[in-house]
């Protein structure tokens, strides 16, 4: 996926406003862009979400020690300090750049480990599984099952966001190295389990493709239950024409989408059709999701080399 206005979540319009106003230093790690401390009125917003649910994963603090409220309150700041003092930092209780990005590089993993269940046992017709990488320019195998965990196909992808916020030439390349988190507008694609729904396709072949598109909804599990839609939305498995590109080179990084070969998208399409789900109308985005979503996507974080694709024509 690309940035096109009519695409952006409103937190990815709030989030560049407010960094395009704000004097701080580029050391900022998005989405944290401010000192975050108790104030009155209190602090909200996805930077404030992003650290509660960061924190209570820390040892010294724990999952029982906040309630998810998106406010920072005392307790968060209480979270804070204590993260704080066990990592030798200043515990003043404020999430400055430094905290920030130590609670970034500690606590982004979620632990998600896809369960293997089918995707009847909770209601839906297909799952889609992309294991990622620490590294999301390591492309890896998907694979689409079946409501009763049939595999029906496995093809290759790409979830590298892109590799810093604002402005990007597009289609960036980039083999080497892991893009935005995924918290940031425009990072990686979430991990976690959420729900997904095929769409007809987005307008402009160029960007997205020829062919129906599944889209993510709502996060279920890990990062995704409470990144998606809110701080996270528009994360859609699609292809393109990208200029300059064409099978089996690496695909070019998204803005959080998760990219696959035109062949593929295309076969994935016609699968899910033969398993009857339907093709939704294309609300582009829009919240709240108008239809039930007929999938699940199940993205994990994975080690070794059990799915990474190895080149050739074909997985």
């Amino acid at each position: 996926i690309f940035v096109a206005m009519s695409r952006l979540s409103l937190f990815a319009l709030a989030f560049a406003a407010a960094v395009a106003a704000c004097t701080a230093s580029p050391s900022w790690i998005p989405p944290f862009y401010r000192v975050l401390k108790v104030t009155n009125p209190p602090m909200t917003g996805a930077d404030v979400n992003v650290t509660q649910h960061l924190v209570v994963r820390d040892a010294a603090v724990g999952a029982g020690a906040l309630t998810m409220s998106g406010v920072y309150d005392f307790n968060t700041m209480d979270a804070v300090q204590s993260f704080q003092t066990a990592h030798g930092l200043t515990a003043d209780g404020q999430v400055g750049m430094e905290t920030s990005a130590l609670l970034l590089k500690l606590h982004t993993a979620d632990g998600y480990v896809d369960d293997g269940k089918p995707a009847s046992d909770l209601g839906y017709m297909y799952k889609m599984h992309v294991p990622v990488h620490q590294n999301r320019s390591i492309q890896t195998k998907g694979t689409l099952y079946s409501a009763n965990n049939t595999v029906l196909f496995e093809f290759v992808v790409r979830a590298h966001g892109y590799d810093r916020f604002g402005s990007n030439t597009w289609p960036t390349f980039n083999s080497s190295g892991p893009g935005l988190n995924q918290f940031a507008p425009d990072g990686d694609t979430p991990t976690g389990l959420m729900t997904f729904d095929l769409n007809s396709p987005e307008p402009i072949p160029k960007l997205y493709g020829p062919y129906p598109i599944n889209r993510a909804v709502l996060g279920l599990k890990g990062n995704a239950a409470f990144s998606m839609p809110h701080i996270r939305n528009g994360i859609l498995m699609h292809t393109g024409e990208w200029p300059g590109w064409s099978p089996p080179a690496p695909m070019p990084n998204s803005a959080g989408c998760i990219h696959a070969w035109p062949a593929s998208i295309e076969r994935v399409w016609k699968l899910l059709v033969a398993q009857g789900v339907q093709v939704r109308k294309n609300p582009f985005g829009v919240l709240p999701y108008p239809y039930k979503p007929q999938g699940l996507l199940s993205v994990e974080l994975v080690t070794g080399d059990k799915y990474v694709w190895k080149g050739g024509d074909a997985l």
